[in-house]
């Protein structure tokens, strides 16, 4: 039996990552990263990575599954299963970064541990334990069932405003209609434009320092949402409206209007939990 009668086809190779599916389609259609950035507002080596499948390069786990949707989007590729193949990819890689422990068979009397030593070994497992489970518990991923929960929730819990809102609503009244709505990035920060269904048509990646003033059209079609509100800062006609929701905290739904951005920071406007960002 030669080489020719066992070597496979190299042209045919499984591919067994997402990020292969997102990169063969691309190049099927014809596009290049710039392309695809131009439609997705996703800055370019975020692209790379979603296809490398390095998803340590991207800034979390909620913009893990968000960009490659909206990769998938951009090549004409389901992204609800685009999303679905991303998330069991982050399991499988968290799966298999765990440490493996083998169990301690003694094999000679001698050999047993004291029990000084098993009582710090059994100390140390418990702490790993509960640093897995805090660390798990933070990086999870809300889905749209949780998040649709926490959003009824928080607009159960709306009261009515003290006598405080009325020297709210007389400030926002006081902004012109027309003012300017610059967002400008404290760091790195992404920002989604949602339509009257609450979809998200348009995202966007602001550097730390780099200014972003919302067009007139998104303004008065669109809604603004993030999950790092502390990293946004707003202005409206040249002045700081202030943090649009809590720390670490998915905000959506924050209409882009002059007047509703000033009544909405100082009004203390309800934001919907999404629990802490992983870290990215």
């Amino acid at each position: 039996m030669t080489d020719e009668d066992v070597a496979p086809d190299q042209g045919e190779l499984a591919i067994t990552r997402t990020g292969d599916r997102l990169r063969l389609a691309r190049e099927a259609a014809g596009l290049s990263l710039a392309d695809v950035a131009t439609r997705t507002r996703i800055t370019q080596r975020h692209l790379a990575a979603i296809e490398k499948s390095d998803f340590s390069e991207l800034p979390g786990r909620t913009y893990v599954t968000g960009f490659a949707r909206a990769y998938a989007r951009a090549v004409d590729l389901p992204e609800a299963e685009i999303g679905a193949a991303v998330r069991q990819e982050l399991e499988d890689d968290e799966y298999g970064s765990r440490p493996l422990y083998e169990a301690y068979e003694p094999t000679d009397p001698a050999r047993l541990p004291t029990a000084r030593l098993t009582w710090t070994l059994v100390i140390v497992t418990l702490l790993l334990a509960s640093a897995y489970g805090v660390w798990r518990f933070l990086s999870v991923e809300p889905d749209e069932a949780l998040i649709a929960a926490q959003n009824r929730a928080a607009d159960e819990s709306e009261a009515p405003q003290s006598d405080a809102a009325p020297a709210t609503a007389t400030k926002a009244s006081a902004v012109a209609a027309n003012a300017p709505v610059v967002l400008t990035g404290l760091s790195e920060v992404w920002i989604g434009f949602d339509d009257a269904t609450g979809k998200t048509e348009n995202w966007r990646t602001l550097e730390a320092g780099e200014v972003y003033q919302v067009p007139p059209a998104y303004i008065e079609q669109f809604t603004l949402r993030t999950s790092i509100p502390q990293a946004l800062k707003v202005t409206v006609g040249g002045r700081d409206v202030g943090s649009i929701g809590p720390a670490s905290t998915l905000v959506k739904g924050v209409s882009l209007k002059p007047v509703d951005l000033v009544a909405h920071t100082q009004g203390g406007a309800a934001a919907t939990p999404a629990g802490p960002r992983p870290k990215g």
